[in-house]
């Protein structure tokens, strides 16, 4: 799909001591990918034998930016009552590989249990997917009269993506 060129005969004129195999249309796309390769064999001469270089091995190679990855927004609330909250993320563009990122949660509320359920991760997106939550679970309606308590994650560290501008939440 990013090129042209279909098995064929490579046929020399007589007298002639080169040719070539043209891979034609090359896509530039904008698709973040890894780089990829084009393998072409010589085989089954006729009135010639093979060399030893029958083999090449052409490289495309990939000329778009990595994605970026943000949180949609840099604060939210809710009551304690709502029981969890989603913190959505998306990358700037869909890429071709798979896409970490690691997040840290930290904030005055107590955690392990305690007030919620979310502990520090890797966020994973496969490859062509742009959005995603991270769930703050099992939050407490608690009977305690307590001040508002903050939950903030951290987007760092990320792989195949760089982070944009919104890495907390």
């Amino acid at each position: 799909t990013d090129y042209t060129l279909i098995n064929g005969t490579l046929t020399l004129t007589a007298g002639a001591t080169t040719g070539n195999i043209t891979i034609a249309s090359i896509i530039d796309d904008a698709f973040d990918e890894s780089n990829e390769t084009v393998v072409v064999t010589l085989s089954n001469p006729n009135n010639a034998t093979l060399g030893t270089n029958t083999t090449h091995t052409y490289t495309i190679t990939d000329n778009d930016n990595a994605p970026t990855i943000v949180f949609d927004d840099t604060r939210s609330s809710g009551l304690e009552s709502v029981r969890s909250a989603n913190l959505a993320y998306t990358l700037s563009a869909a890429s071709g590989r798979e896409v970490t990122v690691d997040y840290a949660v930290t904030g005055t509320a107590t955690g392990s249990g305690t007030d919620y359920t979310l502990s520090n991760g890797t966020l994973t997106l496969t490859a062509g997917a742009t959005t995603g939550n991270i769930t703050i679970a099992s939050i407490i309606d608690d009977a305690f009269d307590e001040g508002n308590e903050t939950v903030v994650v951290t987007l760092s560290n990320p792989n195949n993506a760089t982070l944009g501008t919104n890495t907390a939440h």
